[in-house]
């Protein structure tokens, strides 16, 4: 308890800290300002504009931003015991228009950071390798992204220098991102096998990033980081450690992009390949092996819309209704290094299906992480126990815009072959069952 009430006081002390700094200066800018003006159901932050003060900072180019995002799950069946969890997540960030400013033609500066409390349901209860919360980490104060931002050649060049997080850049998903499971985000193939996850939530690491933009549609983007982001000892806690080395990991994307304009339904596709220069041991010999390597692609399409604008007989909007897919898939060929040698995931999202709650998203989505080749012959090695192949999860969302500023969103989650077939912790001779999560997940923006 007294650990816990310490952990506490530290999150709330630090989190006060931040939230006077940066109210007093700002942060992450969007291409659209955000509506802090008018009451509780209409403005997107919890606590408005502050007078007047918050716009005011905008307009010189100083934005604050703060969220906090709360999951709370159990799992009523299957995996390696029953029980529950919470996972709690504060983001704060703090955005410079440079240009605005000082008069820096395209510069911007961010700093960001995570207080992450709780305990998931994943390594514990269900022992899974798709973890069921995208925000579940180890509790502890952490600096998020910091980075300079570039732009050049009329914003056809961007640049970011800093420490980095690969996870909101690259084989992203905008429909995708509607789900619980940090599957959907990060694939789970690239935070499986690479060192401590990769560059990615909760672990940013030194970097830069560029994107082209060859005209409205094309566009192309490549990363270099460090190659583990834990760095030598395995631990940077706080993220303050900024490692540059062991080894690099590079990444880069090729993206046609459709906004929608013209009559036509937005969508994105996307081939990219990613290499790590580090050892990877062999997961049958443990032998070091130099290196890994993965290509990927994504599709991501509205392939339904309707609604959003009136007519001359009834010039009010009809509520607007979209029907978007997903889908992506990650290949690893270099199978005695990699626990994943292929993932795939797909799924749909439904918005303002539900009378009278125009801005409801309703999402089913499934992933599927096989298992190498060298890693099954070394479970065969072991007489006796289970023989791993592949994990599977499920999940169904429903998300509930209460205001701009507060989402709810009940989930349910399905996991076949736990830690794609791993044995049980009291029988190892027998795999972990399958198992059921229920939970919900509420975000606030401030």
């Amino acid at each position: 308890m007294q650990k816990a009430s310490s952990r506490a006081g530290l999150l709330s002390a630090a989190a006060a800290l931040t939230l006077v700094a940066a109210g007093a200066l700002g942060v992450r800018a969007e291409d659209a300002p955000p509506n802090y003006a008018g009451d509780l159901s209409e403005r997107e932050a919890l606590t408005g504009d502050w007078g007047g003060g918050r716009t005011k900072l905008l307009e010189q180019g100083v934005q604050f931003d703060a969220s906090f995002t709360a999951d709370t799950s159990f799992n009523p069946s299957g995996g390696i015991r029953r029980g529950e969890a919470y996972s709690g997540l504060l983001q704060l960030g703090l955005t410079l228009d440079m240009e605005k400013l000082v008069g820096w033609t395209g510069g911007e500066i961010y700093v960001g950071s995570y207080f992450i409390d709780g305990k998931g349901l994943t390594t514990g209860e269900i022992g899974n390798l798709l973890t069921i919360s995208n925000i579940e980490a180890t509790p502890a104060i952490r600096l998020g992204e910091v980075y300079l931002k570039q732009k050049l050649l009329d914003d056809h060049l961007e640049i970011k220098v800093g420490q980095l997080a690969a996870d909101g850049d690259f084989a992203t998903s905008d429909t995708a991102g509607l789900f619980v499971n940090s599957t959907f985000g990060w694939p789970g193939l690239n935070g499986t096998d690479l060192p401590s996850g990769g560059p990615a939530y909760p672990v940013p690491t030194p970097g830069a990033h560029a994107l082209v933009k060859f005209n409205d549609a094309w566009s192309f983007q490549a990363g270099v980081y460090t190659g583990d982001p834990a760095g030598r000892d395995l631990k940077n806690k706080h993220n303050t450690d900024f490692p540059f080395s062991p080894g690099a990991f590079a990444i880069g994307e090729l993206i046609y992009a459709n906004a929608g304009e013209g009559g036509g339904l937005p969508g994105a596709y996307k081939i990219g390949a990613w290499y790590n220069s580090m050892d990877f041991a062999d997961l049958r010999t443990g032998v070091n092996r130099e290196g890994s390597y993965a290509l990927y692609g994504v599709i991501d399409q509205t392939i339904w819309q309707s609604g959003g604008g009136g007519d001359l007989k009834d010039p009010s909007p009809a509520p607007a209704q979209s029907l978007s897919v997903f889908a992506r898939a990650v290949f690893a060929p270099q199978a005695n290094r990699n626990l994943i040698d292929y993932y795939f995931d797909a799924g749909f999202n439904a918005k303002g299906f539900t009378p009278g709650r125009p801005d409801d998203v309703f999402g089913i989505a499934a992933a599927y992480a096989h298992i190498s080749k060298t890693a099954q012959r070394a479970n065969r090695d072991v007489p006796g126990t289970p023989v791993r192949s592949s994990e599977f999860a499920f999940e169904a969302s429903y998300q509930a815009a209460v205001a701009p500023w507060l989402k709810v969103q009940p989930f349910a989650q399905y996991i076949v072959r736990p830690g794609g077939g791993d044995p049980r912790p009291n029988d190892p001779t027998r795999r972990i069952k399958n198992a059921t999560v229920l939970g919900v997940r509420t975000q606030v923006a401030f």
